[in-house]
């Protein structure tokens, strides 16, 4: 499986596309549920994503998913609100809410941009230390 994004910024505002690919071939088994669950899992994220709703009712939504395909969410990825200038605001949606990480509750309003992450895996929901580090930049808010 390979993830491939893309991003710009135009005016400030950033725009992000991701799409995941299978290598080699159709996915079988824990990997098809994987992929199925995490696509499934986003439109349901982005059905729940209105005006009144709550980024709780998103987590739960995502969660619902992921048991329905037996896979987990992964835990601590973070879906931000968007500003301009400011790609990971104080306002967030949780993947996998646990009792050591949690975020506040929010209400979604009309013209809110949300940078959606919805990342699932056939393992534990925990990351893994990898000899390859992912490098992001950011802007620096003060500069």
């Amino acid at each position: 499986m390979v993830k491939v994004e893309f991003g710009a910024h135009i005016d400030g505002y950033t725009a992000n596309i991701a799409h995941t690919l299978i290598v080699g071939g159709k996915a079988k088994d824990k990997k098809a549920a994987v992929v199925l669950a995490a696509y499934d899992a986003f439109i349901a994220a982005t059905r729940s994503i209105k005006a009144g709703s709550l980024n709780q009712e998103v987590t739960a939504n995502i969660a619902k998913v992921c048991e329905a395909y037996e896979v987990e969410p992964m835990q601590g990825v973070l879906s931000h609100k968007v500003k301009k200038h400011l790609i990971d605001g104080n306002e967030c949606i949780i993947n996998k809410e646990t009792p050591e990480q949690r975020v506040e509750d929010w209400e979604f309003a009309p013209g809110d941009v949300i940078s959606l992450d919805v990342f699932v895996t056939s393992g534990d929901g925990m990351g893994k230390e990898a000899d390859v580090r992912t490098t992001v930049y950011k802007r620096e808010m003060d500069m």
